[in-house]
């Protein structure tokens, strides 16, 4: 219960970014002209398709939201991808769909994968160094920007829910990166990584180490999920209160049977 009620606490957080007035639906700059967004990743966007993952809100709210713009919003999340394995595909999964717009979600696999096989300091094979992955990043940002799409780079969110662990420290310079690309760039940054840590302190001072934001450490839980959704929403210019107006049809569709 002490779970659900920190991520509500710092989920309710959220909506004190803005001021709650009236609904204003109006479609924000970032949005503007969008009609197809591809959402690129690994497994935490594959599983964010299901009912209630980060996609799955993303695409209801902008759905409901702005249903004459007719959005449409394509998963191109797959398993274990790290930034080489999206830069491969990019072309073919990405760019072939002529997206409006491209949310690249790329990292915590690049720096998880270098702990494997007992290598306590993430330097194993499996992992990606900062180079490589500052050089992988920048050409999908390049190809993207060469086809007129609008890009949002998303932050890493966590591995394993400690603040102290090696791998949250070591995703430190990869965020640091990818916010240097994105500024340099003059992208859109959808920054998780300091409500996730919020929500860490808040379970640490409580006692509370793990699980409130996944279900084994990386993978998002439904908490995860809504807050990442969120604050998505919020860095691409969606107010709070347009949001409120249509929850309850999101959350009607997302469990049907309740209605």
């Amino acid at each position: 219960m002490f779970r659900l009620c920190v991520a509500g606490m710092v989920f309710s957080g959220l909506c004190l970014f803005s001021n709650i007035t009236l609904a204003d639906q109006k479609v924000p700059a970032a949005l503007k002209d969008v009609h197809r967004i591809v959402c690129l990743g690994d497994s935490i966007t594959q599983g964010g398709e299901g009912p209630g993952g980060y996609v799955w809100l993303f695409r209801h709210y902008l759905t409901n939201l702005y249903p004459e713009q007719n959005i449409e919003v394509i998963n191109a999340g797959i398993s274990g991808h790290k930034s080489t394995d999206m830069l491969a595909r990019f072309q073919r999964d990405v760019l072939d769909k002529k997206p409006d717009l491209i949310t690249i979600s790329v990292g915590v696999n690049d720096v998880w994968h270098g702990f494997y096989d007992n290598h306590p300091l993430g330097d194993g094979p499996a992992g990606i160094k900062l180079e490589d992955y500052k050089a992988n990043v920048e050409k999908m940002v390049e190809m993207a920007l060469a086809a007129h799409a609008r890009v949002a780079l998303m932050s890493t969110t966590v591995i394993h829910e400690n603040e102290d662990g090696s791998e949250n420290k070591k995703l430190i310079v990869y965020n640091a990166a990818l916010k240097e690309l994105a500024k340099k760039n003059k992208l859109i940054f959808i920054d998780f990584q300091p409500v996730f840590h919020g929500i860490i302190k808040l379970a640490i001072a409580a006692g509370v180490d793990n699980n409130l934001l996944t279900g084994d450490g990386v993978h998002m839980n439904a908490s995860g999920n809504k807050i990442m959704a969120t604050v998505m929403l919020r860095t691409l210019g969606v107010n709070t209160s347009a949001m409120q107006s249509v929850k309850e049809k999101v959350y009607a569709e997302m469990n049907p049977s309740t209605k």
